[in-house]
């Protein structure tokens, strides 16, 4: 319901502005910026796959059983199946064939977390507020090892729906959460590769802005600040692929006022056209 909701947002906004779109010309700068943007996009992903290959060394797991990084790059893409699971699902499927069921699950649920950790970095570069940074910059305490297992041990009760129903036994992994191993540390390496990925994701979509002059007309603190929530809400927001449509409709939400609508439009849709491609010459 709210990806329909954020795609319909995203239309109405598209159909009001078709005239001023329309005047919208593709030179070879645009070429030029969007070329950059998905080198660095590419780039960006490249770095998700070895924060995630750190985060698997951090709960006790060898990741050179597996070469992580392609299990990553060519699972990444599934990401735009409806259902939004089914990359956490096929990379499940691959780690149990060399890992323990409950360091599977945990190397699965913990990822997205870490995502959210690195892009609340950002969020506070908005109004310098010392509270804010203080709430978000507290969320890199949830990967502490005592609140890690409370976690883990929560998102598997949670998330055991999509184990049965793919076949597994979700109930097993359930039961032995309690014995997650001690063997783990706080993944520092992970997260601030984290960090990096979240800063050259960023990168790509100015790339989009400048494409289309308009990556100037306001502060670089608010435009990360606004481009780590609208990718954090596109990626908490469940069944949507990939973020698709609720990605772009809180960037125009909190920025169609301050920007003109129609180079903002051009650039998301160019954005939504380069995280894509990106996926795709990644798999």
């Amino acid at each position: 319901l709210i990806t329909i909701i954020c795609l319909a947002f995203v239309g109405i906004s598209i159909y009001g502005n078709l005239e001023s779109l329309a005047k919208q010309t593709i030179t070879f700068k645009v070429i030029l910026c969007l070329i950059v943007g998905v080198s660095i996009t590419l780039l960006s992903i490249i770095l998700n796959a070895y924060s995630w290959k750190f985060l698997i060394n951090s709960i006790g797991c060898n990741s050179d059983k597996l070469n992580i990084i392609k299990v990553f790059l060519n699972t990444n893409i599934y990401k735009y199946l409806p259902g939004g699971i089914w990359h956490f699902v096929s990379r499940y499927n691959i780690l149990r064939s060399q890992f323990p069921n409950q360091k599977s699950v945990e190397a699965v649920l913990l990822e997205p977390l870490l995502m959210l950790v690195a892009g609340l970095i950002f969020v506070p570069f908005r109004s310098l507020n010392i509270y804010l940074f203080v709430l978000c910059w507290s969320s890199t305490l949830l990967f502490l090892t005592g609140l890690r297992k409370f976690i883990i041990k929560n998102l598997i009760a949670m998330k055991a729906q999509i184990f049965n129903n793919n076949k597994l036994n979700g109930r097993n992994i359930i039961e032995k959460s309690d014995n997650t191993s001690t063997k783990i540390f706080y993944p520092y390496k992970a997260l601030f590769i984290e960090i990096l990925f979240i800063l050259f994701r960023f990168f790509g979509f100015y790339c989009c802005l400048k494409a289309f002059s308009i990556g100037s007309l306001i502060s670089q603190g608010l435009l990360i600040s606004t481009f780590s929530l609208a990718w954090i809400i596109g990626l908490i927001v469940p069944s949507a692929p990939g973020g698709l449509g609720v990605f772009e409709a809180v960037i125009l939400f909190s920025l169609g006022s301050q920007l003109p609508e129609a180079p903002l439009l051009a650039s998301l849709l160019c954005y939504r056209l380069v995280s894509t491609l990106s996926d795709v010459f990644a798999a």
